[in-house]
């Protein structure tokens, strides 16, 4: 068995073997027996994939299933703390106050669900979180025509020009210029004079000064398809599991070189541990209108946007420009693309869109500021709905992607309209 399938079959038994023990003491030695591997290799692995030491991630899943009781069963909340693992009902009221800042009486009472879900990601690739330091460096850009393979045409273009270059090589996407697009390369060694490169395609740009932070780091080979395999696996399903958040610095690849050629990739993506735990709102009619597109096939995202984008510029160009929410709805090979409006807005008829309000139900709401992937954040409704007795009208969920502060970084609503179970 190769050391991959080995790594993915035990940590999923580690995760197997806590969730059929929340109620009980979870032992690290027990958990590193379960692995067959030694305490320290147990810990370096668990904190890598999922992004939580193993202490933070039984205490988020134990408090996560207690809440859950609180909301749904008429069990004490003495029952519920002994229930769940905890030494007392006084060690139990702690914990919720430092964490949702309220008694469990107002927990109980309010709108606000708590909710952190069992880690299920598979570990496709190692990733490290470390303090690492970008040293002082000098800031070129390459431009080009096309954006296809433009890190490996200006890495390369640079080692042709300093063919026995010995320092480290840093990049990052630039920002484009006219028609011309930018990758730009940092480079460490700032004793070097690289002027010669402005006769190369390069602009030398200022010097930036040392950088020291918090990188969620994965070496990987310099191929296009599993650099970007990697950036979203880092981003949208490592990094949303954890609990860390990015933090809008500039993320960093660094070339490994080998015989002067670029034979590797370490991705650097700044983290820090995140304010807010995960909270999900139970709500009446949202009140929210939007007019929508659909489309089919392995581009329908893009056809039902371009379709109602195209809508408003014909008809309502004002819209376009001053709305900020998005609205998408998921369904496997159909997209639904739309662009919120008030409600009762009287829009023109067109045969290629309609017109969406949410309906006079509830609905469960995750608000993240964590560009998340949507099929993720509707899993852990669904998930949130099964555990707190509801129904989840899983054929009517969609996500409003708010870009009032950034389209770069848009917030991320959720919406799965619920039914209260009956027993």
């Amino acid at each position: 068995m190769s050391d991959a399938i080995h790594k993915s079959e035990y940590i999923k038994n580690i995760f197997r073997h806590i969730e059929n023990s929340m109620s009980d003491d979870i032992d690290t030695e027990l958990l590193s027996s379960v692995g067959y591997v030694s305490r320290r290799k147990l810990y370096y692995d668990f904190y890598n994939i999922s992004g939580h030491s193993v202490k933070e991630y039984v205490r988020k899943r134990r408090l996560s299933n207690a809440l859950a009781l609180i909301k749904m069963s008429d069990s004490s909340f003495t029952d519920i703390a002994f229930q769940c693992g905890y030494s007392s009902y006084q060690a139990f009221c702690r914990v919720i106050q430092q964490t949702l800042n309220m008694t469990m009486s107002e927990y109980k009472n309010s709108d606000i669900y708590y909710f952190f879900p069992p880690f299920n990601g598979e570990p496709l690739q190692s990733v490290i979180v470390s303090s690492e330091t970008i040293p002082p460096s000098t800031r070129v850009f390459f431009y080009h025509s096309r954006l296809s393979d433009i890190e490996n045409i200006a890495v390369n273009k640079f080692l042709e020009v300093f063919p026995n270059y010995d320092g480290r090589i840093f990049g990052r996407n630039g920002k484009q210029k006219g028609a011309r697009l930018c990758y730009e390369l940092i480079l460490p060694n700032t004793n070097k004079s690289y002027d010669i490169l402005t006769s190369h395609g390069f602009e030398i740009a200022e010097n930036i000064p040392c950088l020291s932070a918090t990188f969620a780091s994965s070496t990987i080979p310099n191929d296009k398809r599993k650099i970007n395999s990697a950036w979203n696996y880092l981003y949208f399903e490592w990094l949303q599991n954890s609990m860390f958040e990015y933090t809008n610095e500039p993320y960093y690849e660094e070339y490994i070189l080998k015989n002067n050629k670029p034979i590797k990739l370490k991705l650097y993506l700044p983290i820090r541990k995140r304010n807010e735990e995960t909270k999900i709102t139970l709500i009446n009619n949202p009140d929210l209108c939007f007019i929508t597109a659909k489309a089919k096939g392995y581009n329908a995202e893009e056809m039902a946007s371009r379709t109602v984008i195209d809508y408003f510029i014909s008809n309502y160009p004002h819209i376009v420009t001053t709305s900020k929410e998005i609205f998408l709805h998921k369904e496997p090979n159909i997209c639904i693309c739309g662009i919120r409006v008030n409600p009762g807005f009287s829009f023109v008829k067109d045969e290629n869109v309609t017109i969406f309000n949410t309906s006079n139900n509830y609905y469960l709401v995750l608000e993240s500021i964590v560009m998340g992937d949507y099929a993720r954040y509707a899993n852990m409704l669904f998930s949130f709905a099964q555990d707190n007795g509801m129904y989840a009208d899983k054929r009517n969920v969609f996500a409003v992607y708010n870009a009032g502060e950034s389209f770069q970084n848009p917030k991320i609503k959720m919406y799965c309209p619920i039914k209260i179970c009956t027993k």
